[in-house]
């Protein structure tokens, strides 16, 4: 939890927002009473008026699966630290640091040279920015502070 909200018991958006647009608040706690990344996907799933009810059900499973799936890749590496091997303890880092000098080169080049096929690239730039980096950000960093509270529980 951030320091602010541990002195303040708001966040700092919390505390503008009862000041600034209290409505809001209502609104937004009527939208989602759980709380954090997972209540906000849980409850935009349960209030979709478009999905029936056994897609909603598959779509929290597949959510749930999701969250399983980082837990147990983080319990992964717990017991990979506890290891005498230094690359087995390191390796996480090494495919981490591996991956972001590719993505890195990538996003340069893509950038800042001719490109011959675009499209390609585009589709490689989409899935370098959306599951490499976002994968390597949410294992070591966590998707916020709404999640860890959740495996807090």
């Amino acid at each position: 939890m951030g320091k602010h909200k541990e002195e303040h018991g708001k966040t700092r958006i919390g505390k503008f927002l009862s000041i600034a647009a209290p409505h809001i608040l209502d609104v937004v706690g009527d939208v989602l009473p759980d709380k954090g990344v997972l209540g906000i996907v849980k409850n935009l799933i349960e209030k979709d008026n478009k999905l029936t009810s056994s897609e909603k059900v598959n779509a929290l499973e597949l959510l749930n699966y999701d969250l399983e799936n980082t837990k147990d890749a983080r319990d992964l590496q717990k017991v990979a630290l506890q290891q005498d091997d230094i690359f087995s303890k390191r390796f996480v880092y090494y495919l981490a640091i591996f991956w972001s000098v590719i993505s890195s080169f990538y996003f340069f080049l893509a950038t800042f040279t001719e490109v011959v096929n675009e499209e390609m690239a585009d589709i490689i730039l989409g899935f370098l920015l959306g599951t490499v980096a976002g994968s390597i950000i949410n294992f070591f960093f966590g998707s916020s502070s709404g999640s860890k509270e959740k495996d807090k529980r």
